[in-house]
């Protein structure tokens, strides 16, 4: 038998836009992507999370930078993301999409106040709408790029916990297979990842309201104890926006 050949993934060509950069899976895949040579842009509402990427980013001597940016403000959107499309030397050929949050988790529908309905849509939804409308149109010019969204089992394989949330992901999972269908032609890959249970500020924060909500602690126990890794998640991402996975198509479901 010949010796088994390990893949060694060379990221140097590949200009990253990551949005939800600061914590969870965003923040691991900063840090995974830069250990295989990527020129990486980092984008959150989260100051001190960038401060700390950014920190640990500057260790590795990573090609890096680092923006506030509101992915609900459209105009916001537009602005950094030009500016970010003429920091990278020829422009972003890849947009990792982890931007989101998660509320209203075992809220009834009766009870589930609007306020917190239009901030998961217009988070999770419309501001997958503002980013990917704003890279897209310089991928199309160069007729090349990655596309990865963020979908969830919650609203695409099942129910989940919260309604806006199930809701939100079920449209990122419906606009991923639109953007399958008329960007392809264009040279450009899109697909979405379904994460699993993974460890991260936003799935901490909705076990902490299902428990508050419900008072179950050992439901509360058992799934905070089988939370996955986000670095694991990082590493499957890594692999999606390379050139290795030329072959690659559609949704990409995680532990």
């Amino acid at each position: 038998m010949g010796k088994l050949q390990i893949m060694k993934l060379d990221l140097s060509q590949k200009n990253i836009l990551i949005t939800g950069a600061a914590t969870g899976m965003g923040r691991s895949s900063a840090l995974e992507l830069a250990q295989h040579g990527a020129n990486i842009s980092i984008v959150d509402i989260n100051q001190d999370g960038l401060n700390e990427v950014s920190e640990k980013l500057k260790s590795m001597n990573a090609n890096f930078t680092s923006d506030l940016m509101d992915v609900t403000s459209i105009n916001e959107v537009e602005d950094k993301i030009e500016k970010i499309e003429q920091w990278f030397e020829g422009g972003i050929n890849c947009l990792i999409h982890f931007a989101g949050v998660l509320e209203g988790s075992v809220v009834d529908i009766d009870e589930l106040t609007p306020e917190t309905w239009n901030r998961i849509i217009n988070i999770n939804l419309n501001g997958t709408y503002n980013v990917t409308r704003a890279v897209a149109k310089h991928m199309k010019k160069r007729n090349s790029g990655v596309i990865l969204l963020t979908s969830s089992g919650a609203g695409v394989e099942g129910p989940g916990s919260s309604a806006p949330y199930s809701s939100s992901k079920g449209g990122t999972h419906g606009l991923t297979l639109h953007l399958q269908q008329y960007l392809a032609n264009k040279g450009i890959r899109i697909h979405d990842i379904l994460p699993g249970s993974i460890r991260s500020p936003l799935k901490e924060g909705q076990l902490n309201e299902a428990f508050k909500n419900t008072g179950d602690k050992e439901a509360f126990d058992d799934q905070n104890n089988d939370l996955g890794d986000p670095e694991g998640v990082a590493k499957i991402v890594a692999f999606i926006i390379s050139d290795e996975a030329d072959y690659l198509r559609g949704s990409i479901r995680t532990r």
